[in-house]
């Protein structure tokens, strides 16, 4: 089984997602070489501080990846990024979160009553200003006051999650230094100090581990993409 994991920046890491034996392509380093859908079995598409609607060269190379990915009917997992990524690829729109920046801890719910592996509820770190539509064909998983679509899975097969399940204390802490800026206005009213002070909740990281036991080894595409 050959998991790759695309990494837009240093400070945007796989985290608890290490456990993987996963090909881990730092698309900040050059000379970049996006792997081919056929060298792929499940893609995992992590976060960064850019928008999907930058000039990045690469942006467009994960986009054409995408979509062989879904041709091929394989499984994908986006976050944060890598979940606005999937969602313009499906024709989903991405634009600035009405509400303001999430920026901070906060609780989502869930909004489907399908997929036992995922609980009601999770505590979770937010860290974006931008947010998707929900995709053509997508059912949402998860919302939060202060943005409607959290998470989405399109197909049985490809999940997007607007948040970060894969936070450690280590990846905080690399977050919060190369990203401090951000934190400033959040909607969540959360500062750079409570925000570190903020126990990541071991659930976290179980529910990741089941959404990617699943996407390995027991979903199947419920339809075929066009």
């Amino acid at each position: 089984m050959k998991v790759y994991i695309l990494q837009h920046v240093p400070f945007e890491t796989p985290g608890s997602l290490a456990y993987l034996d996963a090909h881990i392509i730092k698309l900040y380093e050059t000379p970049v070489r996006i792997p081919d859908a056929q060298q792929v079995d499940v893609l995992i598409i992590l976060g960064g501080p850019m928008s999907v609607n930058d000039d990045i060269p690469w942006l467009a190379e994960e986009r054409a990846l995408i979509i062989a990915m879904l041709k091929q009917q394989k499984p994908m997992l986006g976050i944060c990024l890598g979940a606005q990524l999937i969602a313009q690829v499906l024709g989903a729109t991405i634009y600035n979160n009405s509400a303001g920046k999430e920026v901070g801890f906060s609780n989502i719910k869930k909004t489907t009553s399908r997929y036992n592996f995922l609980p009601e509820t999770l505590d979770v770190l937010h860290w974006h200003g931008e947010t998707f539509s929900l995709p053509p064909g997508a059912e949402r998983l998860y919302c939060s006051p202060y943005c409607e679509n959290q998470a989405f899975i399109y197909k049985d097969c490809v999940i997007g999650l607007q948040f970060h399940l894969e936070t450690t204390s280590q990846t905080l802490q690399d977050l919060v230094a190369a990203d401090y800026k951000y934190i400033e206005g959040n909607v969540l009213q959360q500062t750079r100090d409570s925000i570190l002070q903020h126990e990541i909740p071991t659930d976290n990281q179980i529910v990741l581990s089941k959404i990617m036991d699943y996407l390995i080894g027991g979903c199947t595409y419920g339809e075929t993409y066009s």
